[in-house]
């Protein structure tokens, strides 16, 4: 349906969940394709599926997200290698504890602020000036429904997705326009529901039952997505038949965010 031929793209936590599958479809689209994380041996076993699956290279580059100098050698490692950067999906992102603020750890906080908002920003401020030297382009950022509707006892997860949301909107204000030479970046940010993978695999959601059903009482349609049911909002957003959309906040949530029900 969508058309990556000849652009590069960087998606942060590629190795699993949402950005392994939406790696693997930006390369059967013919995008040259980036993915990143802090475990070598996993990255490399991902990166060489999606090759194989997607008959194109998919290159893993190990990175934390967390530290700017990280963040900033990933992107310069993507422009050594290919001369550019086009697109990027910030996916990289940690839950929470289950916990009141009273009860919440400071060591926990500060990891969630660091790997969900910082590292968002730190990817962004890299990507941006990459994307400058080449003619603009376009990024999508990963939130949550619970940064647009928060729950009870997850104040770092939930304060931490809502800041990508503000943080989005406000870059992209800020590289609406082409102006003074500068060229266009678009950067618009989805709000997925609860989705299967990742932070829930099958092994996580039958160990704690009552986390599962809290979960699942978000939704409007009472089950979990898939990242493939994420995947065409990613890649519409990054496409150019979404030229016009910035700044928008895509909630992909089975109705979670409709309302209360």
């Amino acid at each position: 349906m969508f058309k990556f031929d000849g652009k590069v793209v960087l998606v942060t936590g590629g190795t699993q969940g949402m950005g392994l599958v939406t790696a693997g479809a930006l390369a059967a689209a013919g995008a040259t394709v980036a993915i990143c994380g802090r475990d070598a041996e996993k990255g490399k076993r991902s990166a060489a599926d999606l090759t194989t699956k997607a008959g194109r290279e998919v290159r893993f580059f190990l990175a934390d997200i967390a530290n700017p100098e990280s963040v900033e050698k990933l992107v310069d490692s993507v422009m050594e290698a290919w001369g550019k950067l086009d697109l990027a999906f910030n996916n990289a992102g940690v839950t929470s504890e289950y916990a009141r603020v009273g009860d919440a750890s400071i060591a926990n906080w500060q990891r969630t602020i660091d790997i969900n908002v910082n590292g968002t920003f730190y990817a962004m401020k890299y990507e941006i000036a990459a994307m400058l030297k080449n003619g603009g382009g376009a990024i999508v950022n990963n939130s949550s429904v619970l940064g647009l509707m928060p729950v009870s006892r997850q104040s770092g997860y939930v304060t931490s997705k809502a800041a990508i949301l503000a943080l989005t909107k406000s870059a992209a204000m800020e590289y609406a326009r082409e102006d003074e030479g500068r060229p266009r970046i678009r950067i618009n940010v989805i709000a997925p529901g609860p989705i299967l993978g990742g932070m829930n695999t099958e092994e996580k959601l039958a160990s704690n039952p009552a986390s599962t059903q809290r979960k699942l009482a978000l939704t409007a349609m009472n089950r979990f997505g898939t990242p493939e049911e994420v995947v065409t909002s990613v890649l519409w957003l990054l496409s150019d038949e979404s030229s016009y959309v910035t700044g928008a906040v895509i909630p992909v949530d089975g109705g979670a965010s409709a309302g209360k029900f």
